[in-house]
Order: C-alpha cells, then structure tokens, then sequence
C-alpha cells in the first residue's frame, strides 16, 4: 500500500506571509482611552475558511517609542478573541475600555507609531516583519487620517 505524499505545511510566519492579507478583515479593537493616555493597543483579527482567526496584536506609544509590540497569532477563536480583550482593557464600573474600530483607523495608527519609532530611531518590534502582514500594505490605498504622533521635543 503506498502512502499518499501530503502537501508541504507552511510555517506560521509563511502562512501569515503568503495568506494573512487574503484573509477577509473580522474586526479591529483598540482601548477607548487611547487618545488621552497616547497609548493604543490594538487588534485586528482576519477570519479564516475555517472559522478561526488569525490576530495581529500591536502596542503603540504614540508619544514615545511609536511600535513598541508586533505578534501574530494564528488558529484563534472567538474566545481567544474575547480574552485578549479582557486582558487588554478590563471593563470598569461597567465601562467597556475596548471598543471596535473601522480597519483604516487602527491601519493609521499602526503605521504612524511605526513612522514615529523610526524617526526617533528606534527599532520597531522585530515581531513587525511577520505581523505587518496582518495589515493591509500601506502603498496609500488605505484611506488616510491624520493623526498626530510624537510631541515637541524636535
């Protein structure tokens, strides 16, 4: 009896790589208080064939370091989704800390802090070159938000 020879498995940072930007965007989330505390952390979660998600989770100090944290993740589902979000921001006197936002704002933001690490030359989480495949590229096809980042030190 001969075996069927399987098709090659694609690495966690290929398959993010090749397929991730294929993926139709679920759902972006970012803390509520992002603005006022000029940190952000945000995900953005694209949905499988499977029904799974794969996340880009990212860190920003829009003030400070820009990127500060870039993962990927992949084969996650709703109540992977749900324990980020606790994690992230846990709800307050009822308040929800998170809330969803539309993809070219947190694609904005993410870019921006990633700009702004780079000018201040610091290097952005080396994680960035898998994640940033989460992301649509950023060749100006994304609607652009101006969004200020760093402060007046320069």
């Amino acid at each position: 009896m001969t075996k069927k020879k399987q098709p090659p498995q694609l690495s966690l940072v290929n398959y993010i790589k090749t397929k991730a930007r294929t993926l139709p965007i679920y759902k972006c989330y970012i803390n509520s208080d992002w603005i006022d505390m000029a940190t952000a952390n945000i995900i953005i979660a694209r949905q499988k064939p499977s029904g799974n998600f794969i996340l880009g989770v990212y860190c920003l100090e829009c003030l400070g370091k820009g990127l500060v944290i870039a993962r990927a993740f992949t084969n996650m589902t709703q109540a992977n989704i749900d324990e980020f979000l606790e994690k992230m921001a846990p709800k307050k006197l009822e308040v929800n800390m998170v809330v969803e936002i539309d993809y070219a704002l947190a694609h904005n933001i993410i870019y921006g802090a990633v700009a702004l690490a780079r000018k201040k030359r610091y290097k952005p989480d080396a994680e960035f070159e898998c994640s940033k495949y989460i992301l649509e590229e950023d060749d100006g096809k994304i609607e652009h938000i101006d969004i200020t980042f760093g402060n007046n030190e320069e």
